[in-house]
């Protein structure tokens, strides 16, 4: 088993021990070249040549086998970056060593660096939309330290990314310069440029001497003793390059002040988290003093005024990437952490599953952004309480608007960070909060919200299945990938979609590259499933198949003739009323629809010799001459497939027969009148043969006709109910139908 040894040493640097750092049987390795650990994996630890009992520090990462804590297990969980051990041993010596720790969920290790680079720049763009202070301060400011140690988070991560190192470059390189006017007097007998410029400076008033050779000119008679002469130079002492040294020289009084406050206070040495903030502020200051020595900024100045309105900050490569970095870092981040992150000492050290969710948001915002063609950058972030920092909007504040259109219908999209999803109107089960919602909204006047769509996204830091990664710190070589979503995750993307109303789709972002996109039937929508989403330096790994999917999920959604769109207005038509009441009835088995969908005609028998009629041809007939109670071809009655006739005695109305009705056919009186009809007096009735039901419900016979029947229909007219309206119209104390 492979195993790493790491010196342990004091204050003044003298090594005193060693930590051991090795394999497990069967578990995670280390990394390729045995100098880091992996992150969210479990390795044996030893501490040797130290004398009794220790403590270590970070402890929640160390899980000791007994109470000396010489060894056990370390676990680097889901901590990213450079890990801080510090041994305080038994004789109060403080001995302390340091350890890589990598991602491995994330293709490379600088795609951790990505990530925190693009959350930046999507705050650098509210900053510079008017989010940023009014005024700039000259020295790092005295806020909370907490500010401070987030500033300080969020310059580390510039200084050290490609973007700043190439803006540095572009501007020492190639630097701003004006053209300066400066006069110089020399000596009338020396040359001089002909031209204008020669006459002002010969006719200019001052010491003058007799000139001999203007002697034929009376008006020439003498010449200035001294002729003033202008020069033109450029130099780079400009106000944009004021600016960038201004800048770097706040950025080094936040790294000094960051510095000042963790620095030693007495000879005993710092605990891990202190002694990683130093190495980062003293790193911070070597980059930004090699910077500073640059031959440029010797010839520079102080600022005097900010040059808000120079184009050359605003436009001009290099510079405009330094302007937004310093508004951003001016202006201060407070990211939502969900975790409890005690380290803010060391801003690498960051819970990596925290940053991939916020950076997850904002790659959906800019991919949701360009589906719409209406970018929306730095509208998550919005000012702090304070003014003087910048927080991601969470919940209902978050949202985000776009109005687009597809297929010619009009659609509305919001996207939500952290909604929650509460109460009986929006989840029927539990409080529901996904990382990320999509709605989308149909123009539909008549039906309100009743057509929208959810589509939420979660962010999971996890890969099922996956191999570790190998690559050194470094190593730039292409990392084959590994791993598919986990299967906890996907269940919880079922509980969102059948917990959440009108979600029609719910999906994992996670570092893997297995994309999963289940439909429950043939339509892009409902659905479910996992997109892969890793960083990277030009464009995050995933974002084209995202774009791809959300493309159709929007012309889904404009699509009216789509299944899903039938469902959700059927669902909606459904679910918007209170359910019919209606007593406990036994089922009916001929019914090949439910209830409430089966129409059912009630015809009239007007006396004896019409039922009769009726029982010998096992027809019926209804008007169709435009008398009064006439029916049409198409209308609702003629296109119920049950018929109950019932008849009345006295006051009271009496159920006859249920029967199947086929087709309906027009015959004139004459030929009604051939099959024994009594007494025909209409031109025109439509017909239809009779297939009784056998073994009609008994309930049947305690139907009360005057509740179903419509008001103001003539006796005798035929009209159409449905079955569930039948059913409710039977008084609860009923027994007939009971057995």
């Amino acid at each position: 088993m492979a195993s790493v040894s790491l010196p342990l040493r004091d204050a003044t640097g003298e090594e005193r021990g060693s930590l051991v750092v090795w394999e497990l049987p069967r578990g995670a390795p280390l990394a390729a070249d045995g100098s880091a650990l992996l992150e969210a994996r479990q390795y044996r630890y030893e501490v040797n040549g130290v004398a009794g009992a220790v403590r270590i520090e970070p402890a929640e990462l160390f899980n000791a086998d007994d109470s000396s804590r010489t060894r056990g297990r370390i676990t680097p969980k889901q901590h990213v970056g450079t890990l801080g051990v510090v041994v305080e041993c038994a004789d109060t010596s403080v001995l302390s060593t340091t350890i890589e720790v990598l991602p491995t969920k994330l293709g490379q290790v600088d795609e951790y660096r990505h990530m925190l680079s693009d959350i930046t720049s999507h705050a650098a763009e509210a900053a510079l939309r008017g989010f940023a202070p009014t005024t700039f301060r000259g020295a790092a400011a005295a806020g909370s330290a907490e500010l401070l140690y987030q500033r300080f988070a969020l310059l580390e991560s510039q200084l050290y990314s490609d973007r700043f190192g190439a803006a540095i470059a572009r501007i020492l390189s190639d630097p701003d310069v004006e053209w300066r006017t400066t006069a110089e007097r020399q000596s009338a007998g020396g040359a001089y440029p002909g031209g204008s410029a020669f006459g002002r400076a010969f006719a200019a008033p001052g010491p003058r001497r007799p000139w001999l050779a203007g002697r034929d000119h009376p008006s020439l008679t003498t010449m200035p003793a001294q002729l003033e002469r202008s020069r033109q130079e450029t130099t780079p002492d400009t106000g944009p390059n004021r600016f960038v040294k201004y800048a770097l020289e706040t950025w080094r009084a936040l790294a000094q002040s960051l510095r000042d406050g963790l620095g030693p206070k007495s000879s005993r040495p710092k605990s891990g988290p202190a002694r990683r903030g130093l190495q980062a502020a003293n790193g911070a200051i070597e980059i930004l003093d090699d910077i500073l020595g640059h031959p440029l900024f010797r010839e520079v100045g102080s600022l005097d005024r900010f040059p808000s309105s120079s184009q050359v900050l605003q436009k001009r490569a290099g510079y405009r990437q330094l302007l937004r970095m310093f508004v951003l870092v001016d202006a201060g981040l407070e990211l939502p952490w969900t975790s409890d992150v005690d380290d803010i000492y060391s801003p690498s050290l960051r819970n990596v599953a925290d940053l991939y969710e916020i950076w997850c948001y904002l790659t959906l915002l800019d991919i949701v952004g360009e589906v719409c063609a209406q970018p929306q950058v730095g509208h998550p972030f919005v000012a702090n309480s304070d003014g003087l920092s910048l927080k991601l909007r969470t919940g209902l504040a978050s949202t985000i608007t776009w109005q687009t259109s597809g297929r010619g219908r009009p659609l509305e999209v919001r996207l939500m960070f952290n909604r929650t999803f509460a109460g009986e109107k929006e989840s029927w089960t539990r409080s529901m909060r996904p990382d990320c919602s999509l709605l989308i909204r149909p123009s539909a006047a008549t039906m309100g919200d009743a057509l929208d769509v959810w589509v939420h996204f979660d962010a999971k830091y996890k890969v099922d299945g996956a191999s570790p990664i190998v690559l050194a710190q470094g190593d730039d070589d292409e990392t084959p990938f590994r791993g598919e979503a986990d299967r906890d995750d996907l269940l919880k993307m079922h509980a969102y979609r059948d917990a959440i109303h009108r979600t029609a789709g719910a999906y994992i972002l996670y570092p893997g590259d297995e994309p999963l996109d289940k439909r429950q039937f043939t339509e892009t929508l409902p659905g479910l499933g996992a997109f892969p989403l890793r960083p990277g330096a030009d464009q995050a790994y995933g974002v084209e198949a995202i774009s791809t999917f959300l493309a159709s999920v929007l012309d889904h959604v404009a699509d009216q003739a789509t299944q899903h769109e039938r469902e959700r207005y059927w669902r909606a038509h459904i679910y918007g009323s209170a359910p019919q009441v209606h007593p406990t009835l036994p089922a009916a088995p001929f019914l090949d629809r439910p209830p409430a969908d089966t129409d059912v005609l009630l015809g009239y028998v007007r006396g004896a010799e019409h039922r009769g009629w009726i029982e010998q041809t096992l027809c019926y007939n209804v008007r169709a001459d435009g008398r009064t109670g006439s029916l049409r071809l198409g209308s609702r009655e003629l296109g119920a497939r049950l018929l109950l006739l019932y008849e009345q005695t006295g006051t009271e109305f009496r159920i006859i027969r249920l029967a199947r009705s086929g087709d309906w056919r027009a015959i004139d009186r004459s030929e009604l009148s051939s099959t024994g009809y009594p007494s025909p007096r209409g031109r025109l009735y439509l017909v239809t043969t009779l297939e009784p039901v056998p073994e009609p419900p008994p309930w049947l016979a305690d139907i009360r006709i005057d509740v179903v029947k419509p008001d103001g229909l003539i006796r005798g007219a035929p009209f159409a109910v449905t079955w569930l309206d039948l059913m409710s119209s039977v008084p609860p104390t009923a027994t007939s139908g009971a057995g």
